[in-house]
C-alpha cells in the first residue's frame, strides 16, 4: 500500500462531453477540462504526487478561463482591461488571468492598438464624430489617454459632418429653414461632432426656395389655427399663432404677412 506522502491514486476517470471527472481512491474528485487527459497522460491506477495535482489544477483553471475568453471573443472584440474585468467576474486568481491574457496577446486575439484603429476607422466610415468614437472606445475599456488625438483632424471631422447633411436635411425637410438648421445642428452634436465643426457644417445646408418656405408656413399656420381657434379669439388667438410659428423658426415678418393676408389686419 502506498503511503499518504506518495500521492493520490486514480480510481476512476469519467469522460463527459464538456469535462473529465477524476475520482481518487480516497474518494476525492477533480473536475477537469478534457485536455488534461493528453497533457498529463492520465489513466486508472496512476499515482499523482501533490506537485502534479497542483499543476493539473493550475492548468485546469487557466484552460477554463481561456475557454471562457474564447467564447467572449466569438461575440466581439475586447480590450485587455475589459477582458480582465470579465475574467475577474468569474472569481479567477490574478495569476490565472495574467496567464490567459498573455496567451491571448501572444496570439493577437486581444490587441488594444488594433482595437483603437479599427474602431476609429469604422466610425469614420459611418461618418461618426470623434466624441462618439472616443465614447465607444472608452465603453470597450480603452483609457481616454491612450487614444491618439492625431487620429482626429478638423478637416476630416468637417468632411464627415457634411456627409451627414443630405440624410438629415431629408429627415427635417418638413421644418422651416431655421428650425431645420437647429435640428441638424443638434443631430450633429449627438453624432459626436464638436460645436465648431457642427456650426461650420450647417452653413453648407442648401438654401431653401421662397416658395417652399411659404408652403411650409401655410401648413404650420393652418395647424396653429386648428390647435388654438377653439379656445382663443382676437388678439389672444393671434398671439398664440404667432408665438407657435416663431418657435417653429419662421420669420416674424413672414408670419405677420400671412396673418394680414388671412385676416386683413396687422396690429400685432
Amino acid at each position: 500500500m502506498p503511503s499518504k506522502s506518495s500521492g493520490k491514486i486514480i480510481d476512476k476517470i469519467k469522460i463527459n462531453k464538456k469535462n473529465v471527472v477524476i475520482t481518487f481512491t480516497d474518494k476525492s474528485k477533480l473536475d477537469c477540462v478534457p485536455e488534461v487527459m493528453a497533457n498529463f497522460y492520465l489513466y486508472k491506477g496512476k499515482t499523482l504526487d501533490s506537485k502534479t495535482v497542483a499543476e493539473i489544477k493550475k492548468y485546469n483553471a487557466s484552460a477554463s478561463l481561456l475557454k471562457a475568453a474564447m467564447s467572449l471573443l466569438k461575440r466581439g472584440h475586447y480590450s485587455e482591461w475589459k477582458m480582465r474585468e470579465k475574467l475577474y467576474n468569474k472569481e479567477a486568481k490574478k495569476s490565472d488571468v495574467d496567464n490567459v491574457i498573455k496567451i491571448l496577446k501572444n496570439n493577437d486575439l486581444i490587441n488594444d492598438k488594433m482595437l483603437i484603429l479599427d474602431t476609429i476607422e469604422y466610425g469614420n466610415e459611418r461618418n461618426i464624430g470623434k466624441n462618439k468614437i472616443i465614447a465607444e472606445l472608452v465603453s470597450k475599456g480603452i483609457f481616454k489617454e491612450n487614444i491618439p488625438s492625431s487620429s482626429f483632424n478638423k478637416v476630416n471631422e468637417k468632411k464627415k459632418a457634411i456627409n451627414n447633411l443630405a440624410k438629415l436635411e431629408k429627415k427635417y425637410d418638413r421644418l422651416s429653414y431655421e428650425d431645420k438648421k437647429k435640428h441638424i445642428y443638434g443631430a450633429l452634436l449627438s453624432l459626436g461632432f464638436d460645436n465648431d465643426v457642427a456650426l461650420e457644417a450647417i452653413n453648407n445646408i442648401k438654401p431653401i426656395k421662397d416658395s417652399d418656405e411659404k408652403n411650409k408656413l401655410n401648413k404650420e399656420f393652418d395647424k396653429a389655427l386648428f390647435r388654438y381657434k377653439r379656445n382663443y379669439q382676437g388678439y389672444e388667438l393671434k398671439n398664440k399663432v404667432v408665438t407657435y410659428l416663431k418657435n417653429k423658426g419662421f420669420k416674424l415678418k413672414d408670419i405677420l404677412r400671412k396673418w394680414e393676408v388671412s385676416y386683413g389686419e396687422n396690429d400685432f
